[in-house]
């Protein structure tokens, strides 16, 4: 199921399918460890606040718009979890 980085909850993981949005914005999350292949884990998401996520041994913090940019593949054992 491939859902954006803004739909994880706390602790649910994911790799990175797709990361739509301009060049630029490719490049800069790909400088920053966040490309397609790479497993990324839901931090911290709350309200209307940057969302943290753990990708490649660090921690990102990203505007919620970007954030719905970035569509990750959740595995099945987790969707159920999702649903809750």
């Amino acid at each position: 199921m491939t859902v954006p980085l803004t739909a994880l909850m706390p602790g649910q993981r994911g790799i990175v399918t797709v990361v739509e949005g301009g060049f630029g914005l490719r490049r800069r999350l790909a400088g920053m460890g966040l490309t397609t292949g790479s497993n990324v884990e839901s931090v911290l998401s709350r309200g209307r606040g940057p969302i943290v996520v753990a990708v490649r041994q660090t921690r990102l913090a990203l505007g919620r718009g970007i954030a719905a940019r970035v569509l990750v593949e959740v595995p099945e054992a987790q969707d159920g979890e999702a649903d809750s």
